[in-house]
């Protein structure tokens, strides 16, 4: 009865012509209100998907091989839980689109090249080159990927490693995220 009655009075406030608002802005209001609620909704439903790992530790550039994939061992943000801390891969929950980033450092007379890879096809390679000077060289990738609920995606080893290690420490880290754009 006094959800009616609220209804009858709000309808006519709005025929007499008092409104504060027009109806175009009561109708974006709604909208806005909806979109809200479907945000949240699926944010509760577990649909949000994050992830940001790093190494605690340097990695020594003679324990490594061409192509052998880089485990991030530190984990800090999972949501969705598409990173495994144990293969280092990125397993996507879900359709949609994908941004993965990528930080090297190479350290004194040391370099690598680091690829991103989706199933096995390189999407895009980082070169973190200090070879021919005492200092770090840092390298990162931004790369946007269409994945397919199942796709994996993972950071390894390029063509070129040399030198005596990776940065991973407390003046840089060594690190690999991502998140689902849309």
């Amino acid at each position: 009865m006094l959800r009616s009655f609220a209804l009858v009075f709000l309808s006519l406030f709005v025929v007499s012509g008092d409104e504060s608002c027009d109806r175009s802005e009561m109708e974006n209001t709604i909208c806005s209100l909806c979109s809200q609620r479907r945000g949240s909704e699926l944010l509760e439903a577990g649909h949000q998907i994050a992830f940001f790992a790093y190494m605690t530790q340097n990695v020594q550039i003679s324990s490594i091989s061409k192509h052998m994939a880089f485990v991030y061992d530190r984990v800090e943000t999972n949501h969705g839980n598409g990173y495994d801390v144990q293969s280092g891969n990125f397993t996507a929950p879900e359709n949609g689109v994908y941004v993965f980033h990528t930080s090297s450092t190479s350290y004194d007379k040391s370099y690598c090249s680091v690829e991103v890879v989706k199933n096995g096809q390189i999407k895009d390679i980082t070169f973190a080159d200090s070879g021919q000077h005492d200092d770090r060289a840092m390298a990162s990738s931004l790369t946007i990927l269409s994945l397919t609920k199942g796709d994996i995606v993972h950071t390894r080893v390029g063509e070129a490693r040399g030198g005596s290690h990776l940065e991973s420490n407390r003046y840089t880290r060594m690190s690999f995220s991502g998140f689902k754009l849309a």
